[in-house]
């Protein structure tokens, strides 16, 4: 970038910070949108709420300065019609280059009270107005940074295409391109910054799509091909004995959901292939039970299995678990985590080392290089979203190519699915355990405040438990969200609270502090729990019945569901109320209503896809794949689908994509995918 004309070391820092540091980069930095600027009139016809340009010359200039001590810029322009004041705040800078006598073309909307144009986009014409860049035409609007401005950015672009535009190498296969109709890439990049039409627009738009999305799902059928079909890994071949045993001692049955998925696990676990599967079950499913049956088929092979959780807190939840449901067995349950002391630690890990049959909960504890797993057969991975490719790559050689399954409560709604886990077959758990109590939501405002705390405090009485989640974890700023520590100052001190013991649990305690406040909470000394959301995840009370979630329009969808889950999970009757801010927006109200409306996890997801983009939900994603540029998954699912046939149908044909056509896919996908597809395409 610094040896492009008008940027040089300086400048290239600016561009260098949005992660623009080659020409290519730039020339794929695309636009967000395009201002539509082309509607030329006179200087009459210039009226207020529309945008409009005009060419004209200016007659006289100079900067201003105001009583604030700012100095602005002003000028008039005219044509044969008449005259159009325009107006720059803190650009007395124009002065050199918007002096009298020079044409100029702008673009901007009329100022009805001051009828003059303010900041409007301009540019001096020297030539053909089919030449502007920066108005007259259907303007490009990059992402931005400080110090950089739009007009910069389109003259580095225009610098960039003109020069290695058509050097810019295509990974797509020329019978891919023909077969999709798809233009010349340097044509794209030339048509997504710079359209004369939005016909042009549009058909570089789909060109650059399809193309980002046919080299996401190359690299997904690679992994498939190699994870599922090329790999060899462990059959385990067990009885079941000791499932059987498990099973019979649990104090209720399994669902059909749960029977299924189970069966559909040991049937991969049988298999001479390594599993790879995403176990989704909505909140309260009892993925966790079908996750351990799982476990109790290795072990009973004489080999070894990891369960890794996201948080300490979630680890020692599932330590809990895992323990009841496989004593029956006389299965040992082991616990690893950073908090665990250093001789507990050296002689799990000696004992681990030794191959000795066991299960093994944990955190990130479990990938450390200097933990030894030789016997493991099964990687159990807890929470999708706040693990992926590369944490799963990582505790899967602890062993011999161990299976893989993921736990996920988060729904993934059918396109991310489609786009992201096509390397995982699926279980799905869509029925809650029978037992449990019903659950409703309740929308309340702040008015209503002194009425929900009546009814937390009912519930206290009574025996049972209550969260109140917080958005932020202290007060400050201009939001206007209740802060978590100062909510539990205000509660405990409240009068109808004060004869309960409260907690606080936010993401900047200490692990041992967290750990500590969680479980004077499970064992029902803390009655209500004031936290923000490190409760979103796993945390499991039965007890608990209430969960109030203040400022809930800050949350999208898919986060109030996965908070709404931490409670209905016992015998009782649950409430969740989603406390709206003074100020809620619209669409803010428009999802509160949808979660009072469903409790369908799945069907929330799909909206929040909708109303809020795929960025909302990037946090479900594996890490290790890099976000999308330009696609956008809630307006392209039929460009995703064409480029997924595509996709597999090539990787069928060249699974290593060794074909001299292909070399060029190859390449670029090793530079950008070179982590999920790790040892796939090397050599």
């Amino acid at each position: 970038m610094q040896f492009l004309p008008g940027v040089g070391p300086q400048r290239a820092i600016l561009f260098e910070r949005l992660g623009i540091v080659t020409l290519e980069h730039l020339m794929r930095h695309y636009p967000r949108t395009h201002l539509d600027a082309r509607h030329f009139v006179p200087i009459a016809e210039v009226k207020p709420g529309e945008l409009l340009t005009v060419d004209a010359v200016v007659r006289n200039a100079g900067a201003v300065r105001t009583r604030a001590g700012r100095t602005d810029f002003t000028a008039t322009l005219a044509d044969a019609t008449g005259r159009l004041p325009v107006y720059f705040f803190g650009q007395p800078f124009l002065a050199r280059t918007l002096k009298p006598g020079t044409r100029v073309v702008v673009s901007g909307e009329l100022d009805p009270v001051e009828k003059r144009m303010l900041n409007p986009l301009f540019e001096v014409a020297e030539g053909d107005v089919a030449d502007l860049l920066h108005a007259g035409r259907l303007v490009p609007v990059h992402p931005l940074t400080r110090g950089l401005s739009g007009r910069a950015m389109r003259r580095a672009v225009r610098a960039a295409l003109d020069r290695a535009g058509a050097k810019v190498r295509d990974p797509l296969p020329e019978d891919v391109r023909g077969a999709e109709h798809l233009g010349p890439l340097a044509e794209a990049l030339e048509h997504i910054h710079f359209p004369a039409d939005a016909e042009q627009l549009e058909a570089a738009r789909r060109r650059l799509v399809f193309e980002e999305l046919f080299l996401l799902q190359a690299t997904i059928a690679i992994r498939r091909q190699v994870l599922h079909v090329e790999s060899v890994g462990l059959a385990h071949l067990a009885s079941g004995a000791l499932a059987k045993r498990a099973r019979e001692a649990l104090p209720f049955r399994l669902t059909a959901d749960q029977d299924r998925a189970l069966s559909e696990i040991v049937a991969d676990l049988r298999s001479p292939h390594p599993m790879q599967r995403l176990l989704l079950g909505d909140v309260g499913s009892g993925k966790t039970v079908v996750a351990t049956l799982a476990a109790l088929h290795v072990v009973e092979c004489g080999r070894q299995a990891a369960f890794m959780a996201p948080t300490e807190i979630l680890a020692r939840q599932h330590a809990v678990t895992l323990t009841a449901v496989a004593a029956p067995a006389g299965v040992e349950v082991a616990t690893l985590t950073g908090a665990t002391p250093a001789a507990e630690r050296r002689a799990l890990s000696a004992r681990l080392a030794s191959g000795a049959p066991m299960i093994v909960v944990g955190t990130h504890a479990l990938i450390a290089d200097r933990l030894e797993l030789p016997n493991l057969a099964l990687a159990i991975v807890d929470e999708q979203h706040r693990f992926g490719v590369r944490q799963r790559a990582q505790l899967a050689q602890k062993g011999a190519l161990p299976d893989v399954l993921v736990l996920t409560a988060t729904p993934i709604p059918r396109t991310l699915m489609l786009a992201f886990y096509g390397d995982l077959d699926v279980s799905r758990l869509n029925a809650r355990p029978a037992g449990r109590g019903r659950l409703v939501t309740r929308i309340a405002g702040e008015e209503k405040l002194p009425q929900v705390l009546e009814f937390v405090a009912r519930e206290l009485s009574a025996g049972r438990q209550a969260y109140w989640v917080a958005p932020v974890i202290e007060a400050g700023g201009r939001s206007e969200a209740r802060a978590a520590e100062a909510e539990f100052e205000r509660l405990r001190a409240h009068p109808l609270l004060r004869r309960f013991t409260l907690g606080l649990l936010h993401g900047r305690l200490k692990p041992a502090e967290k750990v500590d406040v969680m479980q004077r909470f499970v064992g029902g000394e803390v009655q209500l729990l004031v936290a923000t959301t490190v409760v979103e995840v796993g945390v499991d009370v039965p007890n608990a019945t209430v969960m109030v979630i203040q400022n809930a329009d800050r949350f999208g969808l898919t986060q109030l569901h996965q908070l709404r889950g931490r409670v209905g999970r016992g015998a009782q009757r649950s409430v969740c109320v989603l406390m709206q801010g003074s100020a809620t927006r619209a669409r803010g109200r428009e999802r509160l209503q949808l979660m009072a409306s469903t409790q369908d996890g799945l069907a929330l997801a799909e909206a929040d896809l909708r109303m809020r983009g795929p960025g909302e939900l990037w946090g479900t994603l594996q890490a290790g794949m890099p976000r999308l540029r330009l696609a956008d998954l809630a307006r392209d699912q039929a460009v995703l689908a064409e480029a997924q046939r595509s996709a597999q149908a090539l990787v069928e044909r060249d699974p290593h994509l060794g074909s001299p056509a292909h070399a060029e896919l190859r390449e670029v996908l090793l530079q950008r995918y070179a982590e999920p597809l790790q040892t796939a395409l090397a050599g």
